[in-house]
């Protein structure tokens, strides 16, 4: 079980919703799912030099209780950031999360 004093970092979880504009197009939007106090570390920074270009990699681990329906397709709001949920585990008979992100600019 994750001990309350570190969880000492407010998350946003969003899900994607559609929905049509004036032309009839399919928009993509995000909402607010849930509001939690996590766990956020960063876990690694890579930096490569690819065509010309530098591309930043972070990627963190964020540990929260248990949220019922939370998908891998949903993101989260850290600090104004945007983290990408790469993988989602359950720990401790469904009292814990813990992801895997990534963040996205």
């Amino acid at each position: 079980m994750i001990d309350a004093g570190k969880l000492r970092e407010r998350v946003t979880i969003q899900q994607a919703t559609e929905s049509r504009n004036a032309l009839g197009e399919t928009v993509l939007s995000w909402a607010t799912f849930a509001e939690r106090w996590a766990s956020v570390e960063g876990v690694t920074a890579r930096e490569a030099l690819g065509a010309g270009q530098l591309e930043v990699s972070i990627t963190h681990r964020v540990r929260l209780r248990y949220v019922a329906r939370l998908t891998q397709q949903m993101r989260l709001i850290w600090r104004g950031r945007t983290l990408e949920i790469v993988s989602l585990l359950e720990h401790h008979n469904r009292s814990e999360h813990e992801l895997i992100c990534q963040e996205t600019p």
